[in-house]
């Protein structure tokens, strides 16, 4: 038996509403164009929570809880986590002081992926 393209379309569709990546009213029967483009925003978003994942998981690794994270940098330390985790989510930036958060800026670099998290980081001089 064959595999068709629409078989295709069906298949990759119907798992992407399964799994809630997109609403099934969000499917244009019709508009290949369209669901294309759909797929492709659904995917990039699952990326995303996927990296938003691992930066935390980096982060428990290198502070152990987020408890040590208020007692060593502060309670204010755990917003900018979080705001941060939020940042590599939405595909936005969290604005960061350099005088101000040396010390998470630091403690960032040394995550395996702080590359990648220095991305939805803009960093000022000012403050």
């Amino acid at each position: 038996m064959t595999y068709s393209c629409s078989d295709f379309y069906d298949d990759v569709m119907r798992c992407l509403a399964d799994c809630g990546a997109t609403p099934d009213a969000d499917i244009a029967g019709n508009d290949v164009g369209a669901a294309a483009d759909l797929a492709l925003a659904a995917i990039v978003t699952m990326h995303r929570a996927s990296l938003s994942s691992l930066f935390v998981r980096e982060l428990l690794g290198e502070v152990e809880s987020l408890g040590a994270v208020a007692g060593r940098y502060g309670t204010g330390a755990l917003p900018f986590f979080f705001y941060l985790q939020a940042a590599i989510l939405n595909g936005s930036f969290l604005d960061a002081r350099r005088r101000d958060d040396a010390e998470l800026l630091a403690l960032i670099a040394r995550l395996p992926s702080a590359g990648t998290w220095m991305k939805n980081i803009r960093v000022s001089d000012c403050g």
